[in-house]
């Protein structure tokens, strides 16, 4: 199957939206009218598609802002989500990755990936940022496309990272699939707890960990 990729306009709302209705559980989709405001306000999306339907795509904008300020950070996945593109450019703020159940593991993703972090690195950005998923913290197992086991082990070290501030160590973080895949593919680095950041991703408990790509030198998707 051929797949190219495309930066998706406003007359691709409707793509984008049936991409969401089949990417993510029904609380954790993007309708038209969201869509429509993000690329309002400067975001990109960049997407994989096939001859008749888009299968994986990646939703950001670049920004001003200083990821590494906690306490300037949005509070919020909706703040996060929905913030004007602003310049100088710092920052390139990822929210949205999402691939069709049928395309995972088929190297879909990490074609938008890699065209995110040219797009990035094109605009000038110092920091890829991400809000890392954690579908361990609670699991989730349905007829959704969304299905990890809940980890107690993982749970207990989000858990802990709230009560006293201090991060776990790395090996307990990977722990969950989503955070293990991005530590693996972008060499992040994860900066903090997000609390609260979505509380309809219950499979999550609300949480993000929010994760951090330093852009300067090859990046590890590249080759010298």
């Amino acid at each position: 199957m051929k797949i190219r990729l495309v930066r998706a306009r406003h007359r691709d709302i409707g793509r984008l939206a049936r991409l969401e209705a089949e990417a993510w559980p029904q609380a954790l989709r993007a309708n038209k009218q969201t869509i429509r405001m993000r690329l309002m306000r400067g975001h990109r999306v960049l997407v994989a598609e096939t001859e008749d339907r888009f299968v994986a795509a990646a939703g950001f904008y670049h920004t001003a802002a200083d990821p590494t300020n906690e306490t300037a950070f949005p509070r919020d996945f909706q703040t996060f989500s929905t913030m004007h593109a602003s310049t100088p450019v710092r920052s390139t703020y990822v929210y949205n990755l999402c691939v069709t159940p049928d395309q995972r593991g088929y190297g879909s993703a990490e074609h938008v990936i890699d065209a995110v972090i040219r797009d990035a690195r094109a605009a000038g950005a110092r920091f890829l940022v991400g809000d890392g998923r954690c579908p361990s913290y609670a699991g989730a197992i349905g007829s959704g496309p969304d299905r990890v086991q809940h980890d107690p082990l993982f749970r207990q070290a989000i858990d802990d990272w709230l009560r006293t501030g201090v991060r776990p160590e790395l090996q307990l973080l990977i722990r969950d699939p989503v955070l293990r895949y991005y530590y693996r593919r972008l060499g992040c680095e994860f900066l903090h707890l997000a609390a609260g950041f979505l509380p309809e991703d219950g499979a999550a408990g609300g949480f993000r960990v929010i994760f951090l790509v330093r852009l300067g030198g090859v990046w590890a998707g590249e080759h010298p």
